[in-house]
């Protein structure tokens, strides 16, 4: 079932954020149709890792299931044309710096006028008011803004643009469209990356505002880690409750941890699963973990997953 079938967007935005967002909406369904001026287009492309043809392998994934149209909409024939695409649209998605598309005139009152139901997304870091709106930045900013970074490390995933722009910014559109069309009045909707994540990270803030940054989903509890195992590989133990450390701790042998409380925030005991834990193979304890069925699982490399 592909729930957007009979919905337009107009996809402005370039680089990861904005692309993400469409992406998810053009797997529902959607017709996206992507608008990149004819200079420099979406910086994206010049992103390794590139394919056989040259071509960004990310750009790619996240654009292969739109329409790429080139319109230099700086110009005002290519304005026109592009304002003729939006006049039949449910949905625009930008991600320039705030005040941008009304130096295009395609502000979001330009866009009512020819389009009285239209949904302007505009995808950012800090929102389209405020004192940090024009402030350049990319992922690891937000993500610093929001406290989510554990310094002095990066993050290996870009979860500000994966979750606060291209998910968020979905599930927001959709909303936004679930008034049926003929009801519908213009939306201007104001994404911005840095909010979204902290009102995503409000379980962390509880821990960090009562002083326990170190608590039970950072490694604190033994059942709660990550552990290395015979062959180099790794596996993560997630066995939080009562019911599956028990079966665990039976499994092997160590039946007075059971029904003890968080005896495993010991390092004694800690350092005894590691060396329970060293004992055998990754796939060795992925087969334990199936039948044990105690939240104990593989960790993969990408790619590796095929499927349950």
């Amino acid at each position: 079932m592909k729930p957007l079938k009979g919905i337009t967007i107009i996809d402005l935005s370039r680089l990861l954020p904005g692309p993400m967002c469409t992406y998810i909406l053009a797997t529902m369904g959607a017709k996206v149709i992507k608008v990149e001026d004819t200079g420099t287009g979406d910086y994206l492309k010049t992103i390794p890792p590139f394919l056989k043809n040259g071509q960004s392998a990310l750009y790619q994934h996240l654009n292969g299931n739109k329409k790429i149209s080139f319109i230099d909409y700086k110009s005002e024939k290519g304005r026109s044309k592009l304002l003729s695409l939006i006049k039949k649209a449910d949905v625009v998605v930008e991600s320039f710096r705030p005040g941008a598309m009304d130096h295009f005139k395609l502000s979001f009152k330009d866009l009512k006028k020819i389009n009285p139901k239209i949904i302007l997304a505009s995808i950012t870091g800090y929102g389209q008011k405020g004192k940090l709106s024009q402030m350049a930045g990319h992922d690891m900013n937000f993500m610093g803004y929001a406290g989510l970074l554990d310094a002095p490390h990066l993050s290996k995933v870009q979860w500000a643009d994966i979750v606060g722009g291209g998910v968020m910014g979905a599930f927001k559109i959709v909303s936004s469209l679930v008034t049926p069309r003929k009801n519908r009045k213009a939306q201007h909707l104001d994404i911005a990356m840095v909010s979204e994540m902290l009102s995503l990270s409000s379980i962390r803030t509880i821990f960090y505002s009562h002083g326990m940054d170190e608590h039970a989903f950072t490694g604190l509890l033994g059942r709660y880690r990550i552990y290395e195992t015979l062959d180099g590989k790794f596996v993560a133990m997630g066995a939080l409750e009562e019911k599956f450390w028990n079966k665990f701790c039976t499994h092997v042998g160590k039946t007075e941890w059971m029904n003890q409380g968080y005896i495993d925030a010991s390092p004694q005991v800690c350092d005894e699963l590691k060396t329970i834990f060293k004992s055998k193979t990754r796939d060795e304890w992925e087969e334990i973990g199936l039948k044990l069925d105690c939240c104990l699982s593989p960790i993969l490399a990408p790619g590796e997953y095929e499927g349950g």
